[in-house]
Protein backbone atom coordinates (compact mmCIF):
# COMPACT_ATOMS: atom_id res chain seq x y z
CA UNK A 1 0.00 0.00 0.00
CA UNK A 2 1.36 3.42 -0.97
CA UNK A 3 0.38 6.70 0.70
CA UNK A 4 -1.74 9.24 -1.16
CA UNK A 5 -0.39 12.64 -2.11
CA UNK A 6 -2.51 14.17 0.68
CA UNK A 7 -0.95 11.82 3.25
CA UNK A 8 2.55 12.70 2.04
CA UNK A 9 1.72 16.41 2.25
CA UNK A 10 0.49 15.91 5.83
CA UNK A 11 3.70 14.09 6.80
CA UNK A 12 5.71 16.94 5.27
CA UNK A 13 3.65 19.52 7.18
CA UNK A 14 4.28 17.66 10.46
CA UNK A 15 8.00 17.46 9.63
CA UNK A 16 8.22 21.19 8.85
CA UNK A 17 6.50 22.07 12.14
CA UNK A 18 8.82 19.81 14.14
CA UNK A 19 12.35 20.33 15.42
CA UNK A 20 13.61 17.50 13.21
CA UNK A 21 16.27 18.42 10.67
CA UNK A 22 16.13 15.23 8.55
CA UNK A 23 13.38 12.68 7.92
CA UNK A 24 13.60 9.40 6.05
CA UNK A 25 10.41 7.42 5.69
CA UNK A 26 9.47 4.32 3.75
CA UNK A 27 5.84 3.30 3.28
CA UNK A 28 5.16 0.46 0.86
CA UNK A 29 7.21 1.19 -2.23
CA UNK A 30 7.44 4.96 -1.58
CA UNK A 31 10.60 6.32 -0.01
CA UNK A 32 10.67 9.90 1.28
CA UNK A 33 13.81 11.75 2.36
CA UNK A 34 13.60 15.40 3.41
CA UNK A 35 15.98 17.80 5.11
CA UNK A 36 15.68 21.34 6.40
CA UNK A 37 18.30 23.89 5.46
CA UNK A 38 19.32 22.22 2.21
CA UNK A 39 20.85 18.87 1.40
CA UNK A 40 20.29 15.53 3.06
CA UNK A 41 22.89 14.77 5.70
CA UNK A 42 22.05 11.08 6.05
CA UNK A 43 23.15 8.16 3.90
CA UNK A 44 21.15 7.43 0.74
CA UNK A 45 18.64 4.58 0.66
CA UNK A 46 20.21 1.15 0.19
CA UNK A 47 19.04 0.63 -3.39
CA UNK A 48 19.24 3.54 -5.81
CA UNK A 49 16.15 4.33 -7.85
CA UNK A 50 15.12 7.18 -10.14
CA UNK A 51 13.59 10.24 -8.46
CA UNK A 52 9.85 10.75 -8.86
CA UNK A 53 8.77 13.99 -7.17
CA UNK A 54 5.34 13.59 -5.60
CA UNK A 55 4.78 16.77 -3.62
CA UNK A 56 7.29 19.60 -3.36
CA UNK A 57 7.73 20.72 0.25
CA UNK A 58 7.68 24.39 1.19
CA UNK A 59 11.09 26.09 1.09
CA UNK A 60 13.74 25.82 2.51
CA UNK A 61 13.40 22.04 2.83
CA UNK A 62 14.77 19.74 0.15
CA UNK A 63 13.11 16.46 -0.68
CA UNK A 64 13.54 13.33 -2.73
CA UNK A 65 10.76 10.81 -3.15
CA UNK A 66 11.48 7.59 -4.98
CA UNK A 67 9.65 4.44 -5.96
CA UNK A 68 11.68 1.33 -5.16
CA UNK A 69 11.23 -2.24 -3.98
CA UNK A 70 10.28 -2.39 -0.30
CA UNK A 71 13.10 -2.81 2.19
CA UNK A 72 13.35 -2.51 5.95
CA UNK A 73 12.05 0.83 7.29
CA UNK A 74 14.55 3.55 8.09
CA UNK A 75 14.02 5.46 11.33
CA UNK A 76 15.75 8.46 12.83
CA UNK A 77 16.63 7.80 16.45
CA UNK A 78 15.19 10.29 18.94
CA UNK A 79 17.43 11.96 21.47
CA UNK A 80 18.03 9.69 24.45
CA UNK A 81 16.06 10.46 27.61
CA UNK A 82 17.93 11.33 30.77
CA UNK A 83 18.47 8.23 32.90
CA UNK A 84 16.15 8.03 35.91
CA UNK A 85 17.16 5.12 38.13
CA UNK A 86 14.25 2.81 38.90
CA UNK A 87 11.72 4.72 36.78
CA UNK A 88 9.96 3.25 33.73
CA UNK A 89 10.25 5.25 30.52
CA UNK A 90 7.18 5.53 28.26
CA UNK A 91 8.08 6.14 24.58
CA UNK A 92 5.98 7.27 21.62
CA UNK A 93 4.72 4.33 19.53
CA UNK A 94 4.81 6.46 16.34
CA UNK A 95 5.52 9.84 14.84
CA UNK A 96 2.60 12.21 15.35
CA UNK A 97 1.13 14.80 17.67
CA UNK A 98 1.16 14.13 21.43
CA UNK A 99 -2.08 14.90 23.26
CA UNK A 100 -2.43 14.69 27.05
CA UNK A 101 -6.25 14.81 26.98
CA UNK A 102 -8.94 12.82 25.14
CA UNK A 103 -10.56 16.04 23.82
CA UNK A 104 -9.69 19.76 24.03
CA UNK A 105 -12.47 20.42 26.57
CA UNK A 106 -11.55 17.50 28.87
CA UNK A 107 -9.01 17.03 31.66
CA UNK A 108 -5.63 15.38 30.91
CA UNK A 109 -5.44 11.60 31.23
CA UNK A 110 -2.66 12.00 33.82
CA UNK A 111 -0.66 14.68 35.58
CA UNK A 112 2.55 14.57 37.60
CA UNK A 113 1.91 12.52 40.77
CA UNK A 114 -1.16 10.78 39.24
CA UNK A 115 -1.44 7.15 40.34
CA UNK A 116 -1.86 4.73 37.42
CA UNK A 117 -2.44 1.02 37.02
CA UNK A 118 -0.96 -1.09 34.25
CA UNK A 119 -2.83 -0.46 30.97
CA UNK A 120 -4.42 2.82 32.15
CA UNK A 121 -4.50 5.43 29.34
CA UNK A 122 -1.70 8.02 29.53
CA UNK A 123 -2.01 10.03 26.31
CA UNK A 124 -2.85 9.93 22.60
CA UNK A 125 -0.63 10.14 19.52
CA UNK A 126 -2.41 11.44 16.41
CA UNK A 127 -1.13 11.02 12.89
CA UNK A 128 -3.22 11.68 9.79
CA UNK A 129 -6.45 11.89 11.83
CA UNK A 130 -5.87 8.48 13.43
CA UNK A 131 -5.38 8.33 17.20
CA UNK A 132 -3.27 5.75 19.02
CA UNK A 133 -3.66 5.41 22.76
CA UNK A 134 -0.57 5.01 24.92
CA UNK A 135 -1.13 2.93 28.04
CA UNK A 136 0.82 2.63 31.28
CA UNK A 137 3.26 -0.30 31.12
CA UNK A 138 3.12 -0.74 34.90
CA UNK A 139 1.40 0.36 38.11
CA UNK A 140 2.92 3.43 39.72
CA UNK A 141 3.06 7.22 39.92
CA UNK A 142 3.59 9.62 37.01
CA UNK A 143 6.96 11.06 37.97
CA UNK A 144 7.76 13.27 34.99
CA UNK A 145 6.06 14.37 31.76
CA UNK A 146 8.66 15.27 29.14
CA UNK A 147 6.47 16.63 26.30
CA UNK A 148 4.11 19.61 26.14
CA UNK A 149 0.55 19.00 24.99
CA UNK A 150 -0.06 19.20 21.21
CA UNK A 151 3.65 18.77 20.39
CA UNK A 152 4.88 16.76 17.39
CA UNK A 153 6.87 13.73 18.52
CA UNK A 154 9.06 11.16 16.79
CA UNK A 155 8.79 7.38 16.86
CA UNK A 156 10.41 6.16 20.08
CA UNK A 157 10.68 9.64 21.60
CA UNK A 158 10.50 9.64 25.43
CA UNK A 159 7.12 10.95 26.65
CA UNK A 160 7.05 10.43 30.40
CA UNK A 161 8.41 8.47 33.34
CA UNK A 162 6.49 6.28 35.77
CA UNK A 163 7.87 5.51 39.21
CA UNK A 164 6.74 1.89 39.74
CA UNK A 165 4.74 1.09 42.88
Amino acid sequence: MSPSIEEIKEVLAIFLDSELQDLRLEIGNVRLAVAKGGGLSTQPFSSPAPNHPIAPPPAPATAAVTQAPAASPVAIAPAPAPVREGWVLVNSPSIGTFYRRPAPDQQPFVQIDSQVNANDPLCLIEVMKMFTGVSAPCTGRIAEILIADATVVEYGQPLMYIEPA
